[in-house]
């Protein structure tokens, strides 16, 4: 008798203490939202004639700009805005943002802890806590996901989705410009009468192209995960009679893109995102990071970084 009620009595307490703890891990507790939103801009001269522009944007991104998609559209619409005041953006002007920018989407509406991390692997280990039934489910759905992080990213893709797509084109519209949307991992993701979906499959690393009215332009572009060089032709996008190429390269120890103006012979300075990101996403090797400690600048100044490239007629 003794025993029964010893368990029933440990099966009470395990059961109370279960309720509490998923009790805490729903609560979003208000926090504070502090980034640094300053841009500079490095820029030749506007010529006498110019056939458009590129534009690259180098955000700098710490955790707390994915508290919420506003946020993160809050930091990219710091450094348009900067560009817009210095004459750069027009009907002939291409917005490119770098790899994966959308990726950290999956930290929306999480515990202000997650933003405090200072590795991947406490990043990972809050998305679980303040997740637990989702990744408990996600683990049960994918069972061929070989990391748990991978599941954390399964378990969020479809809201991520969402903001991807709605962030993005709120911003091509509002600016009246083309923009090539940094890319972010879904799996298996699809445009199905003009949203992007994500699905059940293998992660794919997808790049959208928004039209100056925020529509989706062109076919979805996307690759497999993790990056391999050669795995697929290079993304190719058109801007009134400008066409350019994006080329992609991990082999920097981090993920990188550079934009050629076909016909031209013009190729960009390297595009990445600036910042303190680390990435909780399986698959990808442990020695890359998603912001570079140590890459090659243009500028010393602090923000993020806005590269402009005037095209000449030929």
């Amino acid at each position: 008798m003794k025993i029964i009620l010893s368990l029933c009595l440990l099966v009470l307490l395990a059961g109370s203490g279960l309720a509490v703890f998923l009790n805490w891990a729903e609560k979003r507790p208000d926090a504070y939202y502090l980034s640094d939103l300053r841009s500079a801009i490095d820029s030749e001269p506007a010529p006498a004639t110019a056939s458009g522009n590129l534009l690259l944007i180098r955000p700098q991104v710490a955790p707390a700009d994915y508290q919420s998609p506003d946020h993160l559209q809050l930091k990219i619409a710091s450094s348009l805005d900067n560009a817009r005041q210095a004459g750069l953006l027009g009907p002939e002007t291409l917005v490119v943002l770098p790899e994966h920018v959308g990726t950290w989407l999956l930290a929306r509406d999480e515990k202000p802890e997650l933003y405090q991390t200072r590795s991947r692997q406490e990043a990972r280990d809050w998305l679980l806590l303040g997740n637990p039934l989702l990744a408990v489910k996600a683990l049960l759905v994918n069972l061929d996901a070989d990391r748990l992080d991978e599941a954390l990213l399964r378990m969020k893709a479809e809201q991520m989705a969402r903001d991807y797509q709605q962030l993005f084109s709120t911003l091509a519209r509002e600016y009246q410009v083309t923009l090539l949307a940094g890319s972010i991992l879904l799996p298996e993701p699809q445009v199905r009468d003009g949203q992007l979906v994500s699905g059940d499959g293998p992660l794919r690393n997808l790049s959208l192209v928004f039209a100056p009215d925020g529509s989706i332009q062109d076919k979805a572009y996307d690759e497999p995960w993790p990056w391999r060089p050669g795995a697929r032709a290079p993304q190719q996008v058109t801007v009134g009679t400008q066409r350019y190429r994006i080329e992609r390269d991990w082999r920097p120890g981090y993920p990188q893109s550079t934009v050629q103006v076909i016909g031209t012979g013009v190729t960009s300075p390297p595009l990445f995102l600036r910042g303190n990101l680390d990435w909780p996403v399986g698959g990808a090797s442990r020695n890359i990071h998603l912001t570079p400690k140590a890459a090659p600048q243009l500028s010393d100044a602090p923000g993020s970084h806005v590269l402009n490239l005037w095209l000449t007629p030929p």
